[in-house]
């Protein structure tokens, strides 16, 4: 490491020990950290100007004399909005530096192309500004979740058959909005919002099972896309030959064996009433919950054969399998060619609540601690 790596290397050790701590004197980062008291005094004079920090709080000093300064980490020093955009909803959601969300906002609209509809977008998220009262200096962009493959330069959606936005662009959907933004495939963000909280875990396939099923892949913390950018779209695996019609055209996926919909259409339209009757020993919810365990429990083999990594599941059915997984797991057992144990490599979600719009804007939380301490002085 050069003389700048060294520095950068030291100030972000700084802001960290800062993030984990939330609280602590100069003198105790550079004891704990090894470091000189001149290089810690510097980087905290340097982190304060950036706003990330505050040194307005003090520690009582109990064995007399002047009480040092501490230095407080501030969660909201930067702030990222994220939107999760499908067929009948719009939700927006702020997060601070932590992933902590600050305001959430659900709004029934249907989606459609049209100029009225980006109008829409755009006064949603200049809505939730207000509502959170936020400093649009702090905001660091917009992330926009969409059923539908992204390209490579984050640009264009090169297949939105599901919602019909095939072929809309980054700046269409931003077009309304004086902020900067981020176009994501809405599995992809939700993958993303479970990978960087669980630090225990770099390579997983990540299962969204919403009203259509798709999914994401991490090796090594980062996202596989593929030649096709089309890896871990796991609705289209073939469950029945010449099976029930899929929206891709073909025929037997597992989407519409085991997209949400498959429940809550037996619930008019809400999960949360197909789970709540479910619990309360509804017979025919049973039966129907069982049957799609069953086909659960196939992709989910299916899936650990192809990649052999940890896999996570979430969407909106997520939400809910904690208390099914033994059940889940009972299953899968059975499916495993190497008699393996499912409990070893498979999870419930962590992020019950609107993974997809905070997964959107964490990419820009995760840009900014990546990048934001490298500005050399």
């Amino acid at each position: 490491m050069n003389i700048a790596d060294i520095k950068m290397d030291n100030r972000k050790r700084i802001y960290s020990y800062l993030r984990e701590q939330g609280q602590a004197t100069k003198q105790e980062i550079a004891y704990h950290l090894q470091l000189s008291l001149p290089t810690v005094t510097q980087n905290l004079t340097y982190l304060s100007e950036l706003g990330l920090i505050s040194c307005e709080n003090k520690v009582v000093n109990r064995a007399g004399g002047r009480n040092p300064v501490a230095y407080s980490y501030i969660p909201d020093a930067r702030v990222a909005i994220g939107l999760d955009i499908t067929r009948h909803h719009i939700k927006s959601i702020v997060i601070d530096l932590d992933g902590q969300i600050i305001k959430y906002v659900y709004r029934r609209k249907d989606y459609q192309r049209n100029d009225d509809y980006l109008k829409i977008l755009a006064g949603e998220v200049e809505n939730i500004i207000a509502m959170a009262g936020l400093e649009r200096e702090k905001i660091l962009g917009v992330g926009i979740a969409v059923p539908g493959l992204i390209d490579r330069t984050g640009e264009y959606v090169y297949d939105g058959r599901v919602i019909d936005n095939d072929g809309m662009t980054r700046a269409e959907f931003a077009k309304y909005m004086n902020l900067k933004t981020k176009l994501i495939h809405d599995s992809a963000a939700a993958g993303f919002s479970e990978i960087i909280r669980s630090p225990d875990i770099h390579n997983a396939c990540y299962v969204s099972l919403g009203s259509s099923i798709g999914g994401s892949v991490f090796i090594h913390d980062k996202a596989y896309l593929g030649d096709g950018l089309f890896s871990c779209e796991f609705g289209h695996l073939n469950l029945v030959p010449d099976g029930l019609p899929c929206y891709c055209g073909q025929k037997g996926c597992f989407d519409p064996y085991c997209n949400s919909e498959v429940l809550s259409n037996q619930a008019n339209g809400d999960l949360f009433t197909f789970f709540d009757r479910l619990n309360n020993g509804d017979e025919k919810l049973r039966k129907i919950w069982d049957t799609y365990l069953d086909h659960l429990a196939t992709l989910i083999t299916e899936i650990r054969m192809m990649f052999g990594s940890s896999i996570i599941i979430g969407g909106d059915i997520g939400s809910f399998i904690d208390k099914y997984m033994p059940q889940l797991q009972a299953k899968i057992d059975k499916k495993s060619p190497f008699s393996e144990k499912s409990a070893r490599f498979l999870y419930p979600c962590r992020n019950k609540m609107e993974a997809i719009a905070s997964g959107a804007a964490l990419h820009f939380v995760q840009e900014f601690l990546d990048t934001a301490l490298e500005t050399t002085d």
